[in-house]
């Protein structure tokens, strides 16, 4: 009797292992949610016929045709921030707890390949130049690297090159990494906060901080052209460089709102983003822009433009589509 009860417990005990293993594999993984495509969700992208939205709770979702949406399988819960596609099949995600996805099957699953909850802090952006390298930037000046497509990464910082002796050396490498983009060759912008804006002409290997018109946190860089940029953020500012950020002009966009992200469209018109539901539409390449009138008061994250030439948009209350026939009526 005594052999009996000790193999009982012994099974038991190995019964208990593998349930709390499962247990933890179950709680890395975010929960398919019949209304994720209702959720806060925040940054969007597409290649070909691929468009993937990511948001709170590790939600991923993906589509072919911009209509219809299947959740991605992900190894997170954490909140996903941004989602780039380098091609149809390859793509990375990040965001809370310094999380990075990847994914190799066209966003279907996503496999958590580097994540650091110590940093007490966000990714917010990411970037691959290539199947190999690539570059993730967040809150309090994080920046990691990979040179192997993301399954290992390594702490970094921006080598800024124009750093005065009267600058606080601690202060300048602290501050949020908002938005990344690459403007054009090897160009590149990073949004930041306190009204830096970096600029680097060798592909993202030094970094310039612009003489900035505004002290606030920005959001936001589009690139219009080689030399004309935008970049955007906090209580509606907004400023135009036709000379790659040397000089700024500030536009008047006739809102106090967050601005969140900003769209060049196929035909030439910005469309430019915020919180409460701010939708600016500009057809002379920035220097101006009009109101969009939405019903909504919806808080915008992200823009695509479909292929019909609608406008696919990120939320705090899900995916919401502004059709292209608004815009031409404007």
């Amino acid at each position: 009797m005594v052999r009996i009860y000790y193999i009982n417990l012994k099974v038991i005990l190995v019964l208990l292992v593998c349930s709390l293993s499962v247990f933890n594999v179950y709680s890395e993984q975010s929960i398919i949610a019949p209304l994720a495509s209702k959720s806060l969700l925040l940054d969007s992208d597409n290649y070909a016929d691929l468009t993937v939205v990511v948001g709170e709770r590790g939600h991923i979702l993906y589509s072919t045709d911009q209509q219809t949406w299947a959740q991605a399988l992900v190894e997170a819960r954490s909140t996903l921030t941004s989602v780039f596609l380098l091609d149809d099949n390859t793509g990375w995600a990040v965001g809370h707890d310094a999380v990075i996805l990847r994914t190799i099957d066209g966003a279907k699953t996503w496999q958590k390949v580097f994540s650091a909850v110590e940093e007490e802090a966000p990714l917010l952006d990411v970037f691959f130049w290539d199947k190999f390298a690539g570059i993730a930037i967040g809150a309090y000046g994080l920046v990691y690297l990979s040179n192997d497509g993301g399954l290992s990464w390594k702490k970094s910082e921006l080598i800024i090159t124009n750093l005065t002796e009267s600058e606080d050396f601690n202060e300048i490498y602290d501050f949020h990494l908002n938005n990344l983009v690459n403007a054009s060759d090897h160009h590149f912008y990073i949004a930041a906060e306190a009204g830096h804006i970096l600029f680097s002409d060798d592909n993202a290997k030094t970094w310039q901080d612009l003489q900035s018109p505004y002290h606030g946190s920005f959001f936001g860089v589009l690139s219009i052209s080689e030399d004309e940029v935008l970049v955007y953020g906090l209580r509606g500012h907004l400023y135009r460089s036709e000379d790659a950020g040397t000089n700024w002009s500030k536009i008047d966009t006739g809102t106090k709102e967050m601005l969140t992200n900003a769209i060049l469209l196929a035909n030439g018109d910005i469309v430019l983003a915020g919180l409460a539901g701010t939708l600016l539409l500009s057809r002379d390449e920035g220097q101006s822009f009009t109101k969009i009138n939405l019903k909504q008061r919806y808080s915008i994250s992200s823009l695509l433009e479909t292929d019909k030439g609608d406008l696919l948009l990120t939320t705090d209350e899900g995916i919401k589509v502004v059709a292209a026939s608004l815009l031409r009526s404007q």
